[in-house]
């Protein structure tokens, strides 16, 4: 399927016939960022002239407007909501899911902002204002948007996760995004790693400094949120998913179905022969089903056991075909060692922090390979 900026090249533009359209900073933000992206894939190819020039009606324009042909305007990807912003791929367009009959637009986070509670909670202290705007929570996994103003540089900022009332064990992602002059946008995860579902999640989310990853600067404050939410109509099947090559097991526990994604569970366990020769293994599951659609999907992060190398993780999926009959999960296995380049362990003494020599194990570099299809038949 073209992508917009192959449309583009294909139309026969006549200038007198655009209008112009005010948009909001977060289409701004999302027509910059897919700009980037397709032309630096664009440069890679033969074809990148024809892409360059068809970009370039965009790129001459004036930041606050966008312009609108009218024949086509449906056809431009333009942001929605914050969701959608931090989506995997274009929104509008497939870019991981095959094209089935119906093609409809789709993503990991399409629905989110359909089956979300619209909070728009806002705190300011030491002037930085953060403002959640909205949130969903499926009985296992917390997901929300916020936007922060700041009048400091914040780069991707670092911000404490949120706790929810009696989850013990859970993991969580965040990203931050800045979209304008002191303005940012956000997207959080928080899953349960326990067994135990909620029907109300009750959330307290106290920031109490935000940290630019890019400098380390720190600006200390009081963003103290709290709330409640009712959990989504979800339903969770157990399944016995097992899959083991070279050392690696990767058993499949549970999957659960909400309205707009669903959540696979699992477990990673190794031998000590592995243990003995690598720092570390990881674990990426690749999905697809029966009916040949690949689903993207975001890690929720993971709990260690009993060792480093036992994790119980979940990833999240977008919204399942509801003709779909059964999952083909797929794990790809990573062994590799930690050097300086993507490892640092450090001990904090009085004297301050030390570094901390790793011991030398034989695996060297990474080793990568497959394990067998995780064949998982879906319960209606």
């Amino acid at each position: 399927m073209k992508d917009i900026y192959e449309l583009l090249n294909d139309l026969n533009i006549d200038e007198n016939e655009f209008e112009e359209m005010e948009v909001n900073e977060l289409e701004k933000a999302h027509i910059k960022r897919s700009l980037k992206k397709e032309i630096n894939k664009k440069k890679k190819r033969n074809s990148w002239k024809k892409s360059v020039t068809a970009a370039s009606i965009i790129v001459g324009l004036s930041v606050t407007t966008f312009v609108a042909y009218p024949a086509y305007a449906g056809n431009i990807p333009v942001i929605e909501d914050i969701f959608r912003f931090f989506d995997n791929g274009k929104p509008g367009f497939y870019n991981n899911k095959k094209e089935n009959s119906q093609n409809k637009e789709t993503g990991l986070y399409y629905d989110y902002k359909k089956f979300s509670s619209e909070l728009n909670i806002t705190k300011e202290s030491n002037g930085v204002k953060i403002t959640i705007n909205d949130a969903v929570f499926d009985g296992k996994t917390l997901t929300l948007t916020y936007t922060i103003e700041s009048e400091q540089d914040l780069g991707n900022a670092d911000i404490t996760m949120p706790r929810i009332t009696g989850m013990k064990a859970y993991g969580g992602t965040g990203k931050t995004s800045k979209i304008d002059t002191n303005k940012y946008v956000g997207i959080l995860t928080v899953s349960n790693i326990e067994d135990k579902k909620l029907d109300v999640a009750h959330i307290n989310w106290d920031i109490d400094h935000i940290q630019n990853p890019d400098n380390q600067t720190v600006i200390k404050g009081d963003w103290k949120f709290a709330f409640s939410l009712n959990a989504t109509d979800s339903k969770i099947q157990l399944t016995d998913g097992i899959a083991e090559k070279n050392g690696v097991k990767v058993s499949i526990g549970k999957i659960s179905f909400n309205p707009m994604s669903f959540t696979v569970y699992y477990d990673q366990e190794v031998t000590e022969m592995v243990k003995n020769k690598w720092d570390g293994v990881d674990v990426e599951l690749e999905i697809k089903d029966d009916l040949g659609n690949i689903y993207s999907g975001e890690d929720n992060g993971g709990m260690r056991k009993d060792s480093s190398y036992h994790v119980s993780g979940s990833k999240t999926f977008e919204k399942l075909d509801p003709n779909a009959t059964k999952l083909i999960i797929t794990p790809h296995i990573t062994l590799r060692d930690y050097n300086s380049d993507n490892f640092a362990s450090v001990e904090i003494t009085n004297d301050g922090k030390k570094e901390i020599s790793l011991p030398e194990k034989p695996g060297k570099g990474k080793e990568e390979f497959v394990l067998e299809d995780i064949i998982i038949k879906i319960q209606k």
